[in-house]
């Protein structure tokens, strides 16, 4: 089947020390780890076979408004079917259109339209129609149809009623007023509240059993049986295991942790290591560097400065303002150079200082002119260069550091402390670029020693930063970017004396 499209960007900020998750869409179904999680999300199926929660096929899926909310479906003539075209749907108007697919939203009196041609809230003339155009969810204010940009727009409590999530009926003042965690009285109520009508902002909200009553919250003291319902089913449980693990963000499948530079192709001597390499190709006895667009998977893509993994291909790169993305680890999947920009929307190759930053959705995963990284201090509110694990207090960022890890807070890699599958490098610290490599000798992680490799070995247990080189095995020396920028400010200032 055609699956689902989703846009995935969950950024998380600080604002007034209250933590906001923005939430454009959910979770995919395969980054669901516990079955009940899976069994929650309308458009998934555990497998209990394999322990994988996989897509719902259309033809199993009964429920009409089920069937007809998924981007890969439609429903006609009775059942749930692979979405085909709005132009195959017969809907005469917007309102059957909406029941048969939620990408056509629009009709020409005969069949459906895409949403690409769904009006504007202001364009629709009656009341009936006045549901969701193209720029958001629409009121009927004063016999026209307007955008609903805030609660107290809606002057009827049937209105107000219609936006749960962000609005609620005040019975003694009579108006429709801006929902709170505070207000919500019921425990299966209390999840997240939307900041206004069309924000894709949103408090998270979590029911304190002791004081029975529900209280805003972070998406870090969420639990298991809580971290995917009160984020939207933005935020999954990080482990299959609901004893262990976080409530962590769903972020692209593209987004990666970062690694070490394997060795450049023009310096692997041998065929066995060169066709270990997903960015070398052996030819004529020697090791070639393949084009972008032969190299996969992302990982491989994005060890080049000039690819970029991009609508899930390996393609030339060209400069980061021409790729969108939602977090600074997603602009970093895509090319190494790009960073989130301030449009929040796409990446930008600017370098700030961490201390320029004003918000942790721009600090966090953000790097300054030296390369190091950034993280946003909760205690101060304050954007400051990441010396230490212990400093960063998202466990998303955490991870995804290359140097720490989150066991209930965030600590540094050893190699004593890694399993068998993630026996491999780490950085010695946040802000370094020494690269600190591990072995299984056995069941136990340790330190690599590359030196005792032999030439079967010497690649694939050095992960690519080593190789074969006449008799014995070598880690590989690469050029130093911050060498090259002396030595190109150096010519410059020789240029201008000579001026």
């Amino acid at each position: 089947m055609t699956y689902r499209v989703f846009l995935l960007s969950v950024l998380v900020f600080s604002m007034n020390c209250n933590t906001i998750i923005r939430t454009d869409a959910r979770c995919v179904c395969k980054q669901w780890k516990l079955a009940f999680e899976c069994a929650s999300d309308w458009d998934c199926a555990w497998n209990s076979n394999t322990k994988v929660c996989e897509q719902e096929e259309c033809s199993s899926i009964k429920n009409q408004s089920i069937c007809s909310a998924d981007e890969g479906c439609q429903f006609r003539d009775g059942k749930c079917e692979n979405f085909t075209k709005c132009e195959d749907l017969k809907g005469k108007t917007i309102n059957e259109c909406r029941l048969m697919s939620t990408n056509c939203r629009e009709s020409n009196g005969e069949h459906c339209l895409p949403n690409t041609l769904e009006r504007k809230c202001d364009k629709f003339i009656n009341e009936g129609e006045c549901l969701q155009g193209q720029d958001g969810f629409c009121l009927w204010e004063d016999s026209k149809c307007i955008l609903w940009s805030n609660c107290q727009q809606a002057k009827q409590k049937t209105q107000c009623q219609k936006l749960p999530q962000s609005c609620d009926w005040s019975e003694t003042l009579k108006i429709c007023i801006q929902k709170e965690c505070s207000e919500i009285d019921h425990e299966y109520d209390c999840i997240a509240v939307q900041l206004e009508p069309n924000s894709h902002l949103y408090k998270v909200c979590e029911w304190n059993h002791i004081l029975k009553q529900c209280e805003q919250s972070i998406p870090d003291a969420l639990t298991f049986d809580t971290c995917a319902s009160n984020t939207l089913q933005a935020y999954h449980w990080s482990s299959s295991n609901a004893s262990e693990g976080f409530c962590e963000q769903c972020l692209s499948p593209n987004v990666q942790k970062p690694s070490p530079k394997h060795c450049l192709c023009q310096s692997i001597e041998t065929q066995l290591d060169c066709q270990q390499n997903q960015t070398c190709t052996w030819r004529d006895g020697s090791c070639l560097e393949k084009a972008c667009y032969q190299i996969d998977p992302p990982q491989a893509c994005i060890q080049l400065d000039h690819c970029a993994w991009f609508a899930n291909a390996c393609v030339e790169f060209t400069q980061c303002e021409n790729y969108k993305a939602f977090s600074n680890l997603e602009c970093q999947s895509i090319n190494k150079k790009c960073l989130l920009s301030d449009t929040l929307e796409t990446c930008t190759s600017l370098n700030l200082e961490c201390n320029a930053h004003k918000t942790d959705d721009k600090c966090n995963g953000s790097k300054n002119s030296k390369q190091q990284l950034c993280y946003w201090d909760e205690k101060i509110n304050i954007c400051q260069v990441w010396t230490q694990c212990s400093q960063q207090q998202q466990a998303t960022y955490c991870e995804f550091s290359g140097a720490c890890f989150w066991n209930g807070k965030c600590e540094q890699i050893q190699c004593s402390l890694l399993n068998e599958q993630s026996c491999n490098h780490y950085l010695a610290a946040p802000d370094s670029k020494q690269w600190k490599y591990c072995m299984l000798n056995g069941e136990t992680c340790q330190d690599l020693k590359s030196e005792n490799l032999s030439k079967e070995e010497c690649y694939a247990l050095s992960y690519g930063i080593s190789t074969w080189t006449s008799s014995e095995c070598q880690m590989c020396k690469f050029p130093d970017p911050d060498n090259f920028t002396k030595i190109l400010t150096y010519i410059g200032m020789i240029i201008i004396a000579m001026l």
